[in-house]
């Protein structure tokens, strides 16, 4: 009964790991949609401040220069951050699948566990009956 026990302790422990596994992982790609949508932004942005065919005064071509740099600089930044993003999902999942893997072998032990104490069980009943008829 005690290995019984630790193997439930353990399937809980791990069923409770892979929970919070994919919360992260639920929030990380929460994180990447709005990343994204940043990213989609900025980039409409930096075309608004190229401005073809109209005539600009020399300050206005000035500082759209220089806020499309900063947009654009914003924007490789957003694509980092996309891009860790995705490798720490790509992990997260990882370790899901792993915590699934983990998870079926203890409920796979724990059947096993319940299966030998059954029959043990019937064992025992059985050689009662035995011991009481040769009475």
């Amino acid at each position: 009964m005690a290995k019984y026990k630790i193997f439930d302790l353990i399937y809980r422990q791990g069923k409770n790991k892979k929970l919070k596994t994919q919360f992260e992982l639920c929030s990380v790609n929460e994180n990447i949609d709005k990343i994204r949508k940043l990213e989609n932004d900025l980039t409409f942005n930096i075309e608004e401040t190229v401005e073809l065919g109209v005539v600009q005064s020399g300050h206005r071509a000035l500082i759209n220069s220089k806020l499309r740099e900063k947009m654009i600089s914003q924007k490789e930044i957003v694509e980092n951050r996309i891009e860790f993003l995705t490798k720490e999902k790509i992990h997260l999942q990882k370790l899901v699948s792993n915590y699934e893997r983990k998870n079926k072998k203890m409920i796979e032990k724990l059947n096993d566990l319940k299966i030998e104490e059954f029959r043990e069980k019937e064992l025992k009943k059985i050689d009662r009956n035995i011991f009481f008829r040769k009475k």
